[in-house]
């Protein structure tokens, strides 16, 4: 058992209204407690946001860069030792937790030294001696809110453009996984970050995104989560015009053309499908394979899942690690025989392992119909349906057929058909012939269903900053 994680608050670790646990899902047992937010909690962390809003934003950027990238020293440090609490708290295996710290180094370092190029612009004026400028002002506070599945990579992606941005952050943190948010705020809390600037709170989703909205003095909104959530935080964010990026649900198609390469193809596709157990929103999720490569792939893609080592995260040679809970297991096994009872055939997988903990074999189904429920609901796990189709152009059309639209991959040796691809397709993050991962110096952002905004590159740190126009004449 871990000690506690208490809030953090105007600059001080402070129990809450109450605790919960936070349950090993190798285990499915207690690694520890979270402590809970309560009214006066929220309160006072708004307060303390309020106080360093002005003082923070007027701090030069270079400094406030350079707190960043202090902290990202600081986090790299810790890698190994915050990497065993993530794979505690998280289910993932000890390499993945090591990779997705990382990035999450690489996200606050580069948003730090990104933070000294913020910067505006002169136009010409409409008159003699005049010239107008656009010029960069932080948004104010920011109620940020990230989810459980990479909650390293999510807390400093928020935080990093945020904090350079100018903005004071009240970081809501998942109470499944608060070990590693809460050692990425001590990092920046011991690189000098001023007290009041970050707060870190956990509590009930619901009532904490309700306080904090009824805020005014909250002015932007950054979440990553489920549509549904999303769209109940757009409704309280409109009372008052809140600004607001979402990144939210998916459910990624993989379109395998006549002419792709499939051992590639399968290589990468296998990486990223469970990597994290599924559990991520650009895992590929759908799979439209072409009728003339379609037995090949799949036989392939089967083949190598029913290798793939599934254990505990510090068990050597293991690949995968367990689903975050019950609920992803009880969707796994719900996905799985609603396709099996539409016909479809699974060649691997398909059941819980026998087992403590929350481990789902990785599953693949073959012949899956468009109107089962996995080819429609995002299945945020480790099962992969597969179908097959005749035209490049029907494809497109199968894999925009739903409302979501974050990322989307295509594997072809045609030039033209992967242009046709990346015009039609309806996403924000689109791979040829590779994965598309999220890195910190380029934006993504979902259409659709998947959200909007966008995260990552110089357009994350503009999502936190108003352009003001100033026209003067001079003489």
């Amino acid at each position: 058992m871990q000690e506690p994680v208490k809030l953090f608050i105007g600059g001080a670790w402070r129990d809450g209204a109450g605790l919960a646990p936070v349950i090993d899902p190798a285990t499915e047992t207690p690694m520890g407690q979270v402590s809970l937010a309560g009214p006066a909690d929220l309160d006072a962390a708004l307060e303390a946001a309020t106080a360093e809003r002005d003082s923070w934003g007027a701090t030069p950027a270079f400094e406030r860069g350079g707190i960043l990238v202090k902290a990202a020293g600081l986090l790299k440090a810790r890698i190994p030792e915050i990497a065993r609490l993530l794979t505690l708290e998280q289910g993932k295996t000890l390499a993945e937790s090591a990779g997705e710290l990382t990035r999450g180094v690489e996200t606050l370092a580069w948003n730090g030294e990104e933070a000294g190029r913020i910067e505006g612009r002169s136009l010409p004026g409409r008159g003699r001696g005049t010239i107008r400028r656009l010029v960069p002002s932080p948004i104010g506070i920011v109620a940020a809110f990230a989810a459980w599945n990479f909650p390293a990579v999510l807390a400093a992606r928020k935080l990093g453009a945020a904090l350079a941005a100018g903005c004071p952050v009240i970081l809501k943190a998942a109470e499944e996984a608060p070990y590693t948010a809460a050692a990425i705020v001590r990092c920046l809390e011991e690189a000098g970050l001023p007290k009041g600037v970050v707060n870190l709170v956990f509590g009930d989703p619901p009532e904490v995104a309700r306080h904090l909205l009824r805020s005014t003095a909250v002015r932007k909104i950054a979440f990553t989560g489920s549509t549904r959530i999303g769209k109940e935080l757009a409704r309280l964010a409109a009372d008052d015009l809140k600004r607001c990026t979402f990144e939210l649900g998916g459910h990624a198609p993989v379109v395998i053309c006549h002419d792709a390469d499939v051992d590639a193809a399968v290589t990468a596709t296998m990486a990223f499908k469970f990597a994290s157990a599924g559990q991520s929103c650009i895992a590929p999720s759908r799979f439209y394979l072409h009728r003339s490569r379609h037995d090949e792939f799949v036989e392939k893609f089967a083949a190598t899942a029913r290798a793939l080592k599934v254990g505990g995260g510090f068990e050597d040679g293991v690949r995968m690690g367990p689903v975050a809970n019950a609920r992803r297991l009880a969707a796994m096994a719900r996905l799985t025989e609603d396709a099996k009872a539409r016909g479809a055939e699974i060649l691997a997988g398909g059941h819980r392992l026998n087992r403590p903990g929350f481990f789902w074999a990785p599953t693949v189904l073959a012949r899956v119909k468009d109107d089962a429920a996995v080819m429609t609901e995002e299945p945020f796990g480790p099962i992969a349906p597969m179908t097959s189709f005749d035209d490049v152009d029907e494809a497109i059309a199968r894999a925009n057929g739903l409302a979501y639209g974050f990322a989307a991959y295509v594997y072809t040796a045609s030039l033209a058909t992967a242009a046709r691809f990346v015009e039609r397709i309806e996403a924000g993050n689109i791979g040829v012939n590779q994965m598309s991962p999220s890195l910190p110096d380029a934006p993504v952002g979902g259409v659709k269903d998947s959200g909007y905004g966008y995260e990552g590159g110089r357009e994350g740190i503009e999502a936190f900053l108003h352009f003001k126009l100033v026209s003067e004449t001079h003489g």
